[in-house]
């Protein structure tokens, strides 16, 4: 065994999976929130605990490639009874807040929920005897967004410490420190915005020469002649031998090739089932095949069950820099041979693409389409055919 990855999780039932910051996931969209606040204030102020609300409104940056981050701007009101006299005196405030979160956390089928930490400035008025001022603050702090069942909406908890420059409104003091907890809903903006998840993919560009599907329609425009995963305006190896492991180029590498193991491997803390198992690591060469990666119908569009699946393989690639991988798509015999072949290649260069946004090193990885000539299954039976619709991956040994 030349190399082992690493299981990513630490529990055998406990999981966690990237998504869209600071929302639901396939939510990576604005949203809004509201909540009540309980403060407990700065003991200078001589006067009781605080009560109030806050609002907010969250930008995911997923667009550019933060997708656990999102800046956020959040207002806040609240009140507080004076010691001495029992009248109130009132607090507003708007922070500007950056907020990152670390994917969702929780059991399979059970409980799930995505901590988060924040941390921001902007502006508080102190409404004190009925003087108010502003003054300079900071806050930090972190919580936990809960989903429930209904378009997006969560439920959020989260505490923070507050920090401002004292303007007068406290005699003797150049800071005030309140510490706030907070508890209330968050919704995504599904009215005004698409998600992601739900976005219609980019047209089709026209091209002289296209390869058609007699069955579904769908029409490519790369042809690629030697059947090696490479498009023919790109390869620069041309006539490559059938079957042969070639780089982005086109051109042959030296790769393991081997038939599947006949006990379900365990590839990042999940077997093909995508059940947790214990992550002995993997054979170099050993085809490992995670059954949650699939696709839209004839299409290459990961599902959302599919990148959670891949979060997974990100974070074992990551635990072994070392470690490269050959994606290899692969499909059954139903329908055109060549819009087979084209369809398994983009399928493969769609993992790659997504693991190359998870932070892994575009040279380690390799896509290749082998359309339907390599099954591991009859392709007499539906069950054949499912077990021949794929995405394999293999460690190359250089």
């Amino acid at each position: 065994m030349r190399h082992m990855l690493a299981s990513a999780t630490a529990l055998a039932l406990l999981w966690s999976c990237s998504a869209a910051a600071v929302t639901v996931d396939d939510y990576d969209i604005p949203y809004v929130g509201a909540g009540y606040n309980f403060e407990i204030s700065d003991s200078a102020r001589e006067s009781g605990n605080g009560n109030g609300f806050d609002l907010r409104f969250g930008w995911p940056l997923t667009q550019w490639g933060y997708s656990n981050l999102a800046v956020e701007g959040q207002f806040h009101a609240l009140q507080r009874k004076r010691d001495v006299d029992g009248q109130h005196d009132y607090q507003r405030g708007i922070m500007l807040d950056l907020v990152y979160d670390f994917g969702s956390l929780g059991w399979q089928n059970g409980f799930v929920f995505k901590p988060f930490v924040l941390g921001g400035l902007g502006v508080v008025q102190d409404d004190v005897r009925g003087d108010s001022r502003n003054s300079f603050g900071l806050n930090f702090g972190g919580g936990a967004l809960i989903p429930l069942p209904w378009l997006g909406l969560a439920a959020r908890l989260d505490a923070r410490i507050q920090a401002q420059d004292n303007k007068k409104s406290v005699p003797g003091e150049d800071i005030l420190i309140d510490y706030r907890i907070g508890a209330g809903l968050q919704l995504p903006l599904s009215m005004f915005f698409t998600p992601a998840e739900h976005r219609a993919p980019a047209p089709a560009q026209e091209c002289e020469l296209a390869v058609v599907d007699p069955i579904t329609g769908r029409s490519d425009c790369g042809v690629d002649s030697d059947r090696d995963g490479v498009i023919d305006s790109l390869d620069e190896c041309p006539d490559t031998p059938f079957g042969a492991v070639v780089d982005g180029r086109g051109c042959p590498m030296s790769a393991v090739a081997l038939p599947m193991p006949e006990e379900s491997p365990c590839f990042g803390g999940f077997d093909v089932q995508g059940q947790a198992c214990a992550d002995h690591g993997v054979d170099s060469g050993a085809g490992v095949v995670l059954e949650n990666v699939t696709f839209e119908n004839s299409d290459a569009i990961l599902t959302g069950e599919a990148r959670r699946a891949l979060d997974q393989m990100a974070d074992s690639l990551k635990a072994q820099p070392s470690v490269r991988i050959e994606i290899g798509g692969h499909t059954d015999n139903v329908g055109n041979e060549s819009f087979n072949h084209i369809l398994s290649q983009e399928r493969a260069e769609s993992v790659r693409q997504y693991l190359i946004s998870r932070g892994i090193d575009s040279g380690r990885l390799v896509a290749m389409g082998y359309g339907q000539f390599r099954p591991i299954a009859s392709n007499r039976t539906e069950a054949g055919r499912a077990q021949n619709r794929r995405v394999e991956f293999r460690i190359i040994v250089d």
